[in-house]
């Protein structure tokens, strides 16, 4: 994905053609959430409400395997996975959460999800039309995310310590492929799908633009994100 120059929190949402798909997850991607969601922080990353069950059942036909738990739809997709009924958060299988605890997240509605998120008043006043749109049926939108991370695995729990960057080789460009698809009967199934690049290996220009977009961004963004010493050592 390429940051916005200037960086700003917007309800940027476009229409998808990426639906999610079972059986194309990784293996070693496989591996990796099945050591997270069957680990010590299990409590905090998988999770379902009382009313989440008809959710599950409906996102498994979709990806054809009637019957499966939540669990097992998550471990089948390379994404992690959330359920939202009238845009209230019902259940969430993130094996690699970055910098929260996802269960924590159960039970509240777009904009309280996204209450921490700095700078992000636009994003949260769109919450009621956002919520609308992706009720309609056969919805489908995407947007991009992005930070830069010192610590290089796909899960970026707050559990899990950050070691200080020392040099730029010590840096990692996280972005997630986020995607909205209506489920029909106001259910929205919600995916995330990462990628970890380290920022040597990217090209010049692009590593550029996100130095810009980093340099525009607030002081409140940056502490959200945990950017201040990764933009000192960059120079922005």
């Amino acid at each position: 994905m390429s940051p916005d120059v200037p960086y700003s929190v917007k309800p940027d949402l476009t229409r998808s053609l990426a639906p999610l798909v079972a059986g194309d997850c990784p293996p070693e991607v496989r591996a990796a959430k099945q050591r997270e969601l069957q680990g010590s922080l299990r409590a905090d990353l998988i999770g379902e409400l009382g009313e989440a069950s008809v959710g599950v059942e409906l996102l498994a036909e979709r990806l054809g395997m009637p019957g499966a738990s939540l669990e097992d739809l998550a471990l089948s997709c390379a994404e992690d996975l959330a359920l939202l009924h009238n845009g209230i958060l019902v259940a969430i299988a993130f094996a690699f959460p970055s910098g929260f605890k996802p269960c924590e997240k159960l039970g509240l509605d777009f904009a309280a999800v996204h209450a921490p998120v700095a700078d992000a008043e636009a994003l949260r006043g769109a919450s009621a039309g956002i919520t609308a749109a992706m009720k309609r049926p056969a919805a489908n939108f995407e947007r991009g995310v992005w930070t830069l991370s010192s610590l290089g695995t796909l899960s970026q729990h707050p559990s899990y310590p950050r070691p200080r960057a020392r040099h730029e080789s010590d840096l990692w460009f996280r972005s997630e492929f986020q995607v909205l698809q209506s489920l029909g009967g106001d259910w929205t199934a919600f995916s995330v799908r990462l990628r970890m690049d380290p920022w040597t290996s990217i090209a010049g220009p692009e590593r550029e633009r996100i130095k810009l977009s980093l340099a525009s961004m607030s002081a409140a963004s940056r502490t959200y994100k945990n950017l201040h010493e990764i933009a000192a050592l960059l120079g922005v």
